[in-house]
């Protein structure tokens, strides 16, 4: 089963609320970040790097 863009979300979100928690671990988490979003990019030819990277770091989430 592929995942959706409602999987692609949460994920943001989850990485998004750990930089919050964690601000002094930014590169850990940016490390988490791309990893994941290779996995997202080859499980959906459609998924987009660029939207999912700023939607894992903006504070407002899109």
């Amino acid at each position: 089963m592929a995942m959706s863009r409602k999987h692609y979300r949460a994920i943001a979100r989850a990485l998004r609320q750990a930089r919050e928690y964690y601000p002094d671990d930014t590169n850990g988490i940016d490390y988490v970040m791309r990893e994941l979003a290779g996995i997202c990019a080859e499980d959906n030819h459609h998924f987009r790097r660029q939207t999912f990277y700023d939607a894992a770091t903006s504070e407002t989430p899109a």
